[in-house]
């Protein structure tokens, strides 16, 4: 029996069977989102796809391409450089290279890339800008702590009833 060695003209190499076979797939690049996350519970709006309507309950969205939507109870996004989400997210965790137009509130850590660009009404709770990074609109954080302390000063300024 013979045998088709690599260097040989009729061979053919073996194709991976699954992505995960495949070398650097499913990976994505320095400083995105990350997840122990299933892929079911990840949604990726591919390039030159364009998505609207409600998104809920997703664990990832990764905006590749362009997205009109309401996005709740979804623990994480990433805008990409090609990405462009408009509309409004509730979300724990957000790391924009792209355009956001819209609003956003993001509970955790908010990360702006060189070159993303968030337009509209932004509540963070904490915040990362790198150079190259534009927010333009209106910016508050949202950390807990404040909020509470701006609560016990309004307290204290209002006149109390006296019986």
């Amino acid at each position: 029996m013979s045998t088709i060695k690599p260097s040989s003209p009729g061979f053919v190499p073996e194709l991976p069977r699954r992505s995960l076979d495949i070398p650097g797939a499913g990976r994505r690049g320095e400083g995105a989102v990350r997840s122990n996350v299933s892929d079911s519970r990840r949604l990726t709006v591919g390039r030159e796809i364009v998505l609207s309507g409600d998104i809920t309950a997703c664990e990832v969205l990764v905006v590749e391409g362009r997205v009109d939507a309401k996005l709740k109870n979804c623990q994480a996004i990433e805008i990409t450089p090609s990405g462009v989400f408009k509309g409004e997210a509730e979300i724990e965790e957000a790391d924009i290279s792209g355009s956001f137009d819209g609003v956003l509130t993001v509970r955790g850590r908010l990360t702006v890339r060189n070159g993303g660009r968030i337009q509209g009404t932004v509540r963070y709770g904490q915040l990362e800008v790198e150079a190259g990074g534009e927010i333009n609109g209106d910016l508050q954080s949202a950390t807990p702590a404040k909020a509470e302390a701006k609560a016990a000063a309004k307290a204290e300024d209002r006149p109390t009833a006296t019986p």
